[in-house]
């Protein structure tokens, strides 16, 4: 097929809605590969019957769906059981909020020293990351979000929703880690993939008393995450 009868990668962003950066990593992780690739340019082409692919993903991600089940889903014949995994987890998810929910309306009921604040929380956190492609690499496997080059940044959760958190990552010789702690749904799951990626066990998962299962780990660059269960 000419490459005249193909879509270049920003005409099939702008018919699928996945952006370019998105595009390139599913091509690397092998989940939506283009028709062509100019092997001089690096340009990648499209066909249009792939759209159809594009935007099972796109409808997939919306949803929170990591990737390695939206491989899942789209390989499979029956992909009720991965999908109704990912529901549970919504649920229990939708659970807690309803939770959270309740406790500031008895705030607002019973009175608080407590303010509640609305319209402001905090969105980012900046991430050392002196060997960037490693790090990409470990958060992209580990967590299964998307890495946006334009902002040297991970997206977790949709814009304007209460899941958005963006964490950057910062290549500068004398920034050095940090410490932060992300909700995960598996804690235990979390912690096995994280050292198999490269991290570091500095706790193993645990029970404390009267606060969720965590564990902590340290991250290829050196920067400590407590995993926190959901």
């Amino acid at each position: 097929m000419s490459h005249r009868d193909l879509l270049t990668i920003g005409a099939f962003s702008l018919r699928t809605g996945l952006s370019i950066p998105a595009l390139r990593h599913y091509d690397e992780v092998g989940l939506l590969e283009p028709a062509q690739v100019d092997p001089v340019t690096g340009y990648r082409r499209y066909r249009d019957d792939q759209a159809e692919r594009a935007m099972a993903i796109a409808r997939l991600r919306a949803v929170d769906l990591p990737l390695s089940e939206v491989h899942e889903v789209l390989a499979g014949p029956d992909s009720s059981a991965v999908l109704e995994s990912h529901r549970a987890r919504l649920n229990e998810r939708a659970k807690q909020v309803a939770q959270m929910v309740d406790s500031v309306g008895q705030f607002l009921q019973e009175g608080s020293d407590m303010k509640v604040k609305e319209g402001t929380r905090m969105v980012q956190v900046t991430a050392a990351a002196p060997e960037l492609s490693t790090s990409v690499r470990f958060y992209t496997e580990v967590f299964g979000v998307d890495f946006i080059a334009d902002l040297s940044a991970f997206q977790f959760g949709m814009l304007k929703y209460d899941s958005f958190f963006l964490l950057t990552l910062e290549e500068a010789p004398d920034f050095g880690p940090i410490r932060f702690g992300l909700y995960v749904d598996d804690v235990d799951e979390l912690h096995a993939c994280a050292l198999k990626a490269g991290a570091v066990s500095i706790l193993a998962p645990h029970q404390p008393d009267h606060s969720p299962r965590r564990s902590v780990i340290d991250d290829p660059a050196g920067n400590r995450i407590t995993l926190y269960q959901r």
